[in-house]
């Protein structure tokens, strides 16, 4: 049964300040989590758009969307300070070709950024590739990278100043000083909120935050200066409970054994459990006539047949 693919990239990628897309970070994932130490320099790597359509349970392959993401990619600068202390201004991406009529894109990562992914030492975010892009908000993966950072820390509490922490995620452009979100309510409403929402209950992990306040002289309310977030991590299951699932999705729910496989590598078992007892109720009100051709189609799998 294969494992959750996971990506593994240096913290300074992770704190680095640039803008992206979902759809940008999405491909920058699936890149990534492809990328190994003996790859050869020059190596590109094969994106399948039809892969991610399904990955984000999405039904559309969006050419156009992606084509736009793949363009902002090659173009796109980050900054970010290196452990010597140098600034390094680099895009993520040197290039990407679509090959004709297969749905593939093909890119090749930049050569200043590849070692980051490559040569990773100590400094490293593990991050697991299908809950990254099920997260449908930029700012929802950009702080998963982060909480990532501290997930196997034995202290798993930590704060960032609010103004790196905006700064990091987008939200204060560093050339302009703008900010898109000045006021602690809408910070927290737009951006952090969405984020537990999203990232809470549907990745291995959860995480709690709360302000930290600042002095002010005189009366009024005092600035939020800091964020402190606290992480929790989620045990992955035991061997004996994917077993356990993976039996009942091929003997009582009717996939391929292959296909069992994926839904286990795509999905949380809460996902999994959630969904079968959905599938199993329409079943026995008889709205389902084949149990595996929908029970494929609910977990975004192909099928040969149509089902009802």
């Amino acid at each position: 049964m294969p494992k959750p693919v996971e990506i593994w990239q240096d913290n300074v990628l992770t704190v680095a300040r640039y803008e992206m897309t979902e759809a940008e970070k999405n491909i920058l994932y699936m890149v990534v989590a492809q990328v190994r130490k003996e790859d050869p320099p020059m190596k590109m790597y094969q994106v399948s758009v039809k892969q991610m359509a399904n990955l984000t349970g999405s039904d559309e392959l969006k050419f156009e969307t992606y084509k736009k993401a793949t363009e902002k990619l090659v173009g796109r600068v980050f900054q970010t300070t290196l452990p010597n202390g140098n600034l390094l201004q680099a895009s993520f991406f040197a290039s990407a070709e679509y090959k004709k009529g297969t749905g593939i894109i093909e890119l090749e990562l930049s050569q200043k950024v590849r070692p980051f992914y490559v040569d990773l030492s100590q400094r490293f975010t593990k991050i697991q590739l299908v809950a990254a892009i099920s997260l449908n908000s930029a700012y929802a993966k950009r702080i998963y990278e982060l909480l990532c950072m501290y997930k196997n820390m034995k202290d798993k509490t930590f704060t960032r100043n609010l103004v790196e922490l905006k700064t990091m995620l987008g939200v204060i452009d560093p050339k302009t000083g703008e900010d898109s979100y000045p006021t602690w309510t809408k910070f927290e409403t737009r951006i952090l909120e969405v984020a537990a929402k999203e990232i809470n209950g549907h990745t291995d992990l959860s995480f709690t935050y709360k302000p930290v306040y600042g002095n002010r002289p005189g009366r009024g309310r005092k600035p939020v200066v800091e964020v402190e977030f606290e992480v929790f991590y989620q045990a992955k299951p035991e061997p004996a409970q994917m077993s356990n699932l993976h039996e009942r999705l091929v003997k009582q729910f009717r996939l391929r054994p292959d296909q069992a496989d994926t839904v286990l590598a795509t999905h949380s078992i809460e996902v999994v459990t959630r969904q079968l007892y959905d599938i199993q109720m329409k079943a026995a009100d008889g709205k389902v006539k084949n149990v595996g051709s929908y029970t494929a189609k609910v977990f975004g799998l192909e099928t040969k047949g149509k089902e009802k």
